[in-house]
């Protein structure tokens, strides 16, 4: 992200392989920048190497890809924010400031996740 002078927009994206987390695949990955101070990546992750997800998978992912955005947040300006809405499990929101964040696990083929990046306040 740009971490220059101007910081009430998002001028750029992290890249590809960024998002990628190791055992997985990304089988679709979109970007839509909605506004100058708002952008959503949609990421698909399925398995690497077999169909599905243990529980236990399910889990570990989730939990990484809640850390990755922790991790993106951390590398921006301080008034820009990053979220993950998990998609297949009920369009959940992980946002960073959350302390108990649980999602009811199983198997699955694939997850899908919409890391939105948006500025909170302005500067």
């Amino acid at each position: 992200m740009n971490e220059g002078k101007i910081k009430n927009t998002i001028t750029r994206s992290f890249e590809l392989q960024d998002y990628r987390i190791e055992g997985t695949e990304l089988s679709g990955f979109w970007a839509d920048l909605l506004s100058k101070e708002e952008l959503t990546i949609e990421v698909n992750y399925i398995p690497e190497n077999k169909k599905t997800f243990s529980p236990e998978e399910t889990k570990s992912l989730t939990g990484e890809i809640c850390e990755k955005c922790k991790n993106f947040e951390t590398q921006m300006p301080e008034n820009i924010k990053c979220e993950a809405t998990f998609k297949d499990f009920g369009e959940k929101v992980y946002r960073t400031d959350q302390k108990d964040f649980e999602l009811e696990t199983g198997e699955i083929d694939e997850i899908k996740v919409a890391y939105r990046f948006f500025v909170a306040y302005y500067v």
